[in-house]
């Protein structure tokens, strides 16, 4: 498979893009922390409405990783327009240790694992997958998991630890208040 993880509507504002290389997720299978910082593949920006806005490459031949193709639109044309991201990527998290910092070591690492023995069926499914995940037409009735089971695939789904925390915040929040306005009404 050549979609090896995938990080899927991330919000650009828990991304520090003044300091460091870091595009840290986790995975929704066993927590791992990865940086995707030199991550390469396919991204997508999203509006605040969650329409998408652009899509692009990383990591392409001495390209530079996921991490600063972003950086590079929090300051070009589209720096105001883009709100989310998800993310493709070519590499497997092992490539990509939490503190590997080279892009051109995780590129031989990834060189090493690469099943070239895609069919085009295969192709087609994901790109096929892709284009549903992204656009999420009206009239597709699912869009799978990229047309195939998550354990036949070996696709890791990372997401950013920030947002669920803010999420599970406000959560607790409205559980509070809920709590206290209906013993407030049975008190009444």
């Amino acid at each position: 498979m050549i979609i090896k993880n995938i990080g899927y509507m991330w919000h650009r504002k828990y991304v520090d893009w003044q300091k460091g290389e870091d595009l840290i997720g986790y995975s929704e299978k066993d927590d791992k922390q990865v940086n995707f910082a030199y991550q390469a593949g396919i991204y997508v920006l999203y509006d605040h409405n969650f329409n998408c806005i652009y899509v692009g490459q990383a990591g392409r031949g001495d390209n530079k990783g996921l991490y600063h193709r972003l950086q590079d639109h929090t300051a070009d044309d589209l720096f105001c327009l883009w709100e989310r991201f998800s993310w493709f990527g070519f590499y497997s998290s092992d490539a990509l240790v939490k503190d590997r910092k080279n892009y051109k070591e995780a590129k031989k690492l990834f060189d090493k694992e690469f099943n070239v023995e895609t069919t085009v069926n295969e192709l087609m499914n994901i790109i096929e997958s892709m284009i549903i995940r992204v656009h999420r037409p009206q009239f597709n009735r699912s869009i799978g998991i990229l047309r195939c089971e998550k354990d036949e695939c070996n696709i890791e789904w990372f997401y950013q630890k920030a947002e669920c925390d803010e999420r599970e915040e406000e959560f607790r929040k409205l559980a509070a208040k809920y709590n206290s306005l209906k013993k407030s009404r049975k008190q009444k």
